[in-house]
């Protein structure tokens, strides 16, 4: 009973803010450049001096990060393989696939960097980001990929290639793994000033995924809509954690490669989605019950994980 407690007073939070920022834009900050300036801020400034500041700080010389992450990948590739695979048998209908195929394989990264904070603190804030600096190149690209395919939405190669090198979150990443690694001294005041931008970038992360959330439900297309949540949010972390067991990986670090695998679907597949012909009406439905059923998924996994 303690440790349900103990579970709910750290996930609960996160949610709440989330729920927050839906409150906030339906009733209070109704205007949707509003909430655009806050997404470009937090993406662009807020996010990117956490992500330099703690890998930064991280210590890496010991554990199996690598391993997890390479792991974690290879289950996410394996079911974005399961899916091309029986996609005439999921549905003839192209866009509303693309939709299920992203709802299904990617991920919010502002929640799990929350739930990694809230459960392990500065250790698992740092692993975590380590999942997010690698993921986010592959689970973007797989998205556009599929997208173009068979959406018949147009994005050139050289466009993806653009967007992941001017991805501030993987330049971030970078440049606090170059400063982890040569030993360069940051300064104090310099390293503080990004300290203190870096505070603010979990809640107005939580606060915009909560404001980007679209409450509609795509009748036509429940069914695809129960199997992409089904999946992200319950057959690829349970995958995942048993590739992840085989493979010697135990501890904080195999939790952090089941709640990656176990985070809800990103709200940019929602542009995605607009943006190269794909169902965004679908998306949108995707996106919003995962992350309403992701405060129950996460605690459920938590407390797996916490048993065992």
């Amino acid at each position: 009973m303690q440790l349900a407690y103990e579970l709910i007073a750290a996930i609960f939070p996160i949610f709440a803010a989330i729920l927050v920022g839906a409150a906030l834009k339906r009733y209070l900050i109704k205007g949707s450049d509003i909430w655009a300036g806050i997404d470009r801020l937090t993406y662009y400034l807020l996010l990117p001096s956490l992500l330099i500041v703690e890998i930064y700080r991280a210590d890496f010389s010991s554990g199996n990060a690598g391993t997890a992450v390479g792991v974690t990948l290879a289950a996410t590739l394996g079911m974005s393989a399961a899916l091309l695979l029986l996609r005439p048998l999921i549905t003839r209908d192209t866009p509303l696939f693309t939709s299920i195929f992203q709802g299904s394989v990617r991920y919010n990264s502002y929640v799990l960097l929350a739930v990694a904070d809230a459960l392990y603190g500065a250790e698992g804030l740092a692993l975590a980001i380590v999942f997010v600096a690698v993921m986010v190149i592959a689970t973007n690209m797989l998205g556009v990929v599929v997208l173009s395919a068979f959406s018949g939405g147009k994005s050139s190669l050289t466009r993806i290639i653009n967007g992941i090198v001017k991805n501030p979150i993987i330049i971030a990443a970078g440049a606090g793994a170059i400063l982890n690694v040569s030993n360069i001294h940051v300064p104090l005041p310099i390293e503080n000033t990004a300290a203190l931008f870096k505070t603010a970038a979990l809640p107005l992360s939580l606060l915009s995924v909560g404001a980007g959330l679209r409450f509609i439900l795509s009748k036509k297309a429940i069914w695809a809509i129960t199997l992409a949540t089904t999946i992200k949010l319950a057959i690829l972390p349970l995958i995942t954690g048993i590739c992840l067991h085989l493979a010697g990986v135990d501890g904080m670090v195999l939790a952090m490669g089941v709640f990656y695998a176990g985070m809800p679907c990103a709200g940019n597949a929602y542009i995605l989605a607009r943006q190269l012909n794909g169902d965004p009406d679908a998306m949108a439905s995707i996106i919003t019950l995962e992350t309403l059923l992701s405060a129950f998924s996460i605690a459920i996994i938590a407390g797996i994980l916490s048993i065992n």
